[in-house]
């Protein structure tokens, strides 16, 4: 709106101050930004625009259009959409990008846009920020922390092979000693009995790193996920009264079907249930496990809850890691692969702290199939 005295008439001077304030703003934001046309040409360019693109203000103002400085055609269509849906609706809200941008050297950066709609024109304003060094570095950490991962993975799977195949070197040594003395034949069994045992050890490790880094492929059916809880509890049932644990179950009767793999689901609450019980070992008093269901927002919420020691707010983000256990004479794999299953499903698997006290293993499944 122009601006105007009292009375009535246009104030130039005004209008001048409000012009050459926005056009300071323009210039100055360490932005790249330029002004849409309703055609996608640039009528406006700001000096960090020139430096994003390598083109001047004068190569760019009415002679490019933004679409030349979009590198891939997905993006381009998807910024394309919003475009030409503004024409039917000035009032949409600004949409964010991540895109690919060319400059005039055709190197291509990697760049977070805002479009928004300048109101009552039928022109845009676009905001570029370059984020390449950023991808860059987000590149660089994932690489290290799979690195990171990748040698606590070796370090566990050297760890858990080394002890048995001393074992079977030593057995091996004693074989030979006792056939030089040609002692009895009983002996020498039991010996291949005890090696066999090591081997079956390294053989048990390499088949839980291969579940880990292959795990089943889930075949998911139309379910009532409390089917396969109700399976995992009476499998552990024995267990758990031996050990002096008492379970509750509190499973909503009206859950909503959801596709699900029942077999894995049903692995995956054994093990969380199992895991409980091995914390409760030494726990002096009362020991209890709660195991519910309930439905919230669409998604499937199962928790198994505990009344041992719990995890500490520094294991939180680790116990999901492979091989990462504070289990004595565990592979620390278990939790990596109920954390596998359940994301292959499409949910999470999450650990807090229960009402029991302990720790508080929280399992969230969408309904709707993804």
């Amino acid at each position: 709106m122009m601006a105007k005295d009292k009375g009535d008439r246009i104030d130039y001077k005004a209008l001048r101050e409000s012009e050459d304030k926005y056009r300071t703003i323009f210039e100055t934001t360490g932005t790249a930004t330029v002004i849409i046309e309703e055609d996608t040409t640039i009528s406006l360019a700001n000096k960090e625009f020139e430096k994003l693109s390598g083109y001047s203000k004068e190569a760019v103002e009415d002679k490019k259009s933004w679409t030349d400085f979009v590198a891939n055609k997905d993006d381009l269509d998807r910024m394309m959409a919003y475009h030409t849906a503004r024409r039917i609706d000035p009032n949409r809200a600004p949409r964010n990008y991540e895109y690919k941008f060319i400059d005039k050297n055709g190197t291509v950066k990697e760049v977070f846009a805002t479009l928004a709609v300048i109101p009552g024109t039928k022109k845009s304003v676009g905001s570029f920020l370059d984020i390449t060094r950023a991808k860059e570095m987000e590149h660089l950490l994932r690489i290290q922390d799979k690195m990171t991962s990748l040698g606590r993975v070796a370090a566990g799977i050297a760890h858990e092979i080394r002890n048995p195949l001393s074992g079977i070197n030593i057995y091996l040594n004693t074989l030979e000693k006792i056939y030089d003395r040609a002692e009895s034949l009983d002996k020498i069994k039991q010996i291949l009995g005890q090696i066999q045992s090591a081997s079956s050890k390294i053989e048990s490790v390499i088949k839980r790193v291969m579940d880990f880094s292959k795990p089943s492929e889930p075949k998911l059916i139309l379910t009532d996920i409390n089917q396969p809880i109700e399976e995992a509890i009476n499998l552990s049932s024995v267990t758990l009264r031996k050990s002096g644990i008492k379970i509750e179950k509190i499973l909503a009767n009206d859950l909503p079907l959801c596709h699900v793999d029942p077999l894995l689901i049903e692995e995956v609450i054994l093990n969380l249930v199992t895991n409980a019980t091995e914390a409760m070992k030494n726990v002096d008093g009362d020991k209890k496990i709660d195991v519910t269901s309930s439905v919230k927002n669409d998604r499937i919420i199962v928790r198994v809850s505990d009344s041992g020691p719990g995890v500490t707010p520094d294991l939180k983000d680790k116990i999901f890691d492979p091989f990462y256990s504070t289990k004595n004479g565990s592979t620390g794999i278990g939790l990596s692969i109920n954390h596998r299953i359940i994301t292959d499903h499409g949910g999470s698997l999450q650990v807090s702290t229960s009402k029991l006290g302990g720790a508080e293993f929280v399992i969230e499944i969408p309904i709707k199939k993804n």
